[in-house]
């Protein structure tokens, strides 16, 4: 491996940690990763995973996302309300695979002749998008084994996942307005590291 290589593996696995911790004081500080407004509860880390794997590639990308939803499996044990997501089917898969989606979009429209914004936009846009889909079927598929839950498992379905819709939407806008606007700022300094521009 070359000093280059060296330094660019470096880079990758210092701006990696970076962004999982900042993951994790999203998760653990209240109203900064998971904002809550009456019983919704919107969540903003997508963007910042989002962000990363764009920057950093499909592995990082799959790191972000497990690193995602293994802080939230263990914020999960601390709040009955979300005792589901202590279960990684529901709380770990998801968001490996939404952040990877979100990456597969993003490169996939490298090849197009779209503004680097509007990239940014479609697939922070993405992530957020993928992450309600994958996490509502989840809960369909692995929910009701859930002991907590398992008496009165179709009446909370039917809760969690209009709460999560609602979620959804607002997340879903946010992640569209704000990831091109951190990430086209931070890619212009980061540009020379950036193999996936």
């Amino acid at each position: 491996m070359s000093r280059k290589e060296k330094h660019q593996r470096l880079f990758e696995t210092v701006l990696c940690s970076v962004f999982i911790a900042l993951i994790a004081v999203m998760t653990f500080t209240p109203n900064f990763g998971y904002l809550s407004v009456g019983v919704i509860e919107i969540t903003t880390i997508q963007i910042v995973a989002a962000i990363g794997a764009f920057i950093l590639g499909p592995i990082y990308a799959a790191i972000l996302g497990f690193s995602w939803g293994i802080l939230c499996l263990i914020r999960a044990t601390t709040n009955p309300l979300w005792v589901m997501f202590v279960n990684p089917a529901i709380s770990v898969i998801p968001r490996i695979l939404a952040i990877l989606a979100a990456y597969g979009i993003f490169r996939l429209l490298a090849k197009t002749k779209l503004p680097l914004a509007v990239r940014a936009a479609i697939g922070g846009g993405t992530a957020s998008l993928a992450n309600t889909i994958f996490v509502i079927s989840a809960m369909s598929i692995f929910g009701e084994h859930t002991n907590f839950y398992a008496d009165a498992w179709s009446t909370v379905k039917s809760i969690l996942s209009t709460i999560i819709g609602v979620n959804g939407l607002v997340e879903l806008a946010a992640s569209v307005i704000i990831v091109p606007l951190i990430y086209t700022a931070i890619s212009v300094p980061l540009k020379r590291y950036m193999k996936n521009r």
